[in-house]
Parts: structure tokens; sequence; C-alpha cells
């Protein structure tokens, strides 16, 4: 009896440990920026002539992600400064966030074309703030506000840079989005528990927005990063005998690498 005892209470102890595990520890959130429309800045005259010398009036151009190397389909990383203790439901927890990396460009013409528009990460980043809180055993909501330091810049098809203007300013999140602890079904592998843009009932990605202004205003949509499948590689010898190779369904800038077979 006092062993069945014993049992049932080693039992309920570990039943209650999930509920700390549950907890989300600091790290980075890697996301795919949305194209389409989705996403887009508006930039001034003077801008523009910054860039590339024309002289316009204030324009919008859109803009969608450009992978960043070893991040598979992702394009923008947030790093979550802090942990966030979330110990029961309903509870409210606000960490500080920072952004880490950002590659975008152009989505169709603009007043440079034919260079390239990019948009990459600009200096020392700011410190925004993220709140998120739980709402159910299966995960909660989020919103935040993402300080930008960023710098667009006017690329030829040499890669030449031949002009350049600063982007700054802050990203709110347009409404509450939700987040799982179980990660979305088909998305790319990433430590636990914490999965945001993801819906804790349905386990499907969400798209998120944010919406800033610098002096006009700028949209930035994106969803958590599908799965991203590894090229198979060739055995070294065999390149030219027709062996099947397994092509990423995004561009994930993983390359096939050789194998020696013998």
């Amino acid at each position: 009896m006092r062993a069945r005892v014993f049992a049932m209470g080693f039992i309920a102890v570990l039943c209650s440990l999930p509920m700390v595990g549950q907890n989300i520890p600091a790290g980075p959130d890697v996301w795919d920026t949305l194209g389409g429309g989705a996403t887009n800045t508006s930039l001034t005259s003077n801008d523009w002539k910054l860039l590339c010398g024309v002289t316009v009036p204030d324009t919008a151009v859109q803009l969608k992600g450009f992978n960043i190397p070893g991040q598979g389909t992702g394009d923008s990383v947030i790093n979550r400064l802090d942990p966030a203790s979330l110990p029961n439901i309903g509870s409210t927890a606000t960490v500080r966030i920072q952004l880490a990396n950002l590659s975008l460009v152009n989505d169709g013409s603009h007043p440079c074309s034919p260079l390239t528009l990019r948009v990459r990460q600009d200096g020392a980043q700011g410190i925004g703030s993220m709140i998120i809180t739980k709402t159910s055993a299966l995960g909660g909501t989020f919103s935040a506000s993402v300080k930008v330091s960023a710098i667009i810049e006017a690329v030829d098809s040499a890669g030449t840079v031949k002009g350049a203007t600063p982007v700054n300013g802050s990203l709110d999140d347009a409404s509450a989005s939700p987040w799982s602890y179980a990660p979305q079904t088909g998305g790319a592998a990433q430590a636990g528990p914490w999965y945001p843009g993801v819906d804790p009932v349905t386990k499907q990605p969400v798209r998120v927005c944010r919406i800033g202004n610098k002096i006009l205003p700028a949209w930035h949509c994106y969803r958590p990063r599908p799965k991203c499948k590894v090229i198979v590689p060739l055995p070294l010898g065999n390149q030219l005998e027709g062996n099947a190779v397994a092509v990423a369904v995004e561009a994930c800038f993983i390359e096939a690498v050789p194998v020696d077979t013998n």
C-alpha cells in the first residue's frame, strides 16, 4: 500500500514537471518574409535620389525575403533576449527582443530599376519588446515591437552598390498572433517548446504582420519557415551518370557536396 501511495505521488510530481518545462527560454526566431505586396516600405523623394539619382515623388517599393545562408528559407532573425516564465494559463511575460539579421530584396519594378534593391540590418540594433501570453495548455498569443536600423542599397548586376539610404524605425504587430508548444506540421526543425506563428490547435502556420512608420508607412508580413529538404550528395566520379538528386522545395542555399563512395 505504501509503495502504491509512493508511486502515485511520484506520478503526480512527474505530471507537474511539464509546467516548469513549458517556460520559454531565450533564443532566436527565424522567419520567412512574404512578398506579393504583403511587405513594402515607402521611400521619400530624397531616398530615391540617394539610391540612384532619380527625381520621383514619395513612392512605395514591394519587398520579399532573400534567404540567409545557414537559415534554410529564413530571411529575418529576431533574438529573444530573456526567458519567459509562464507557470499558469493566463500568465503573461514581457521579454526584450533585438533584430539580429535581415535580408530582403525588391519584389517587382521600382524607380531605380533595373538595379536591385536589397535591405539588410545596419549597425547596432535597438532593443524592442515582446509580450507573451499563455492562453491554454497548448500555447497562447504574442505581440511585439521591433526596433529596426537598416540600410537599403541599390546594386547593379555585378554586385556593385550604386547608392544607399538608411531606414530606421519601429515595427509593431498589427494584432496578437498565436504561438504553440508543439511544432507546425511540415515546419523547419527548431528547438521547442516555443513555436511562434503556429496555431496551437491546428499546428498550421499563421501569417504575422507588423506595421511601422519611418516618415512614411511600412509593412512586414512573414510566416514560420517550411521544412527545407537537403539536396542529396552525388558520389564522386558519378556526377554525369544521371544520379537522382532531391531538389529543395524552396531555395535553401544548400549545395550538393560530392561524397567519395570508394
